[in-house]
């Protein structure tokens, strides 16, 4: 009984590595480029700061009223699909933010 114990522990243990593995190669993981002609800070919909790491959709470029939208976070950081040609973004691209300080912190492609 205990070995049957340790395999299944075993085999739990190579699931959960296997899950974890599969979520980092779905995620963009780097910044390729800097991004061009920013806002200082993105603020939300209603006009404030984000007060929080937690990521915040839309964001809004508060000099034009340019949307945001969040595709993906992981660990206070947002990946935003922005429109076309905003900020240096291209086709298959996204807009790192960081989501405690709403400032971009560059370009990668989407995955």
């Amino acid at each position: 009984m205990r070995a049957h114990l340790m395999i299944g522990l075993a085999l739990v243990a190579v699931a959960g590595c296997s899950t974890v593995q599969n979520t980092l190669k779905t995620t963009p993981s780097r910044v390729e480029r800097p991004a061009s002609d920013l806002p200082g800070q993105f603020t939300l919909q209603n006009g404030t700061l984000n007060s929080n790491a937690v990521c915040q959709t839309p964001l809004v470029d508060p000099r034009d009223q340019t949307m945001l939208q969040l595709v993906h976070s992981d660990r206070g950081e947002g990946n935003y699909q922005v429109p076309g040609g905003k900020y240096g973004v291209g086709t298959g691209e996204l807009l790192r933010v960081d989501c405690t300080t709403s400032r971009a912190l560059g370009i990668l492609k989407a995955q």
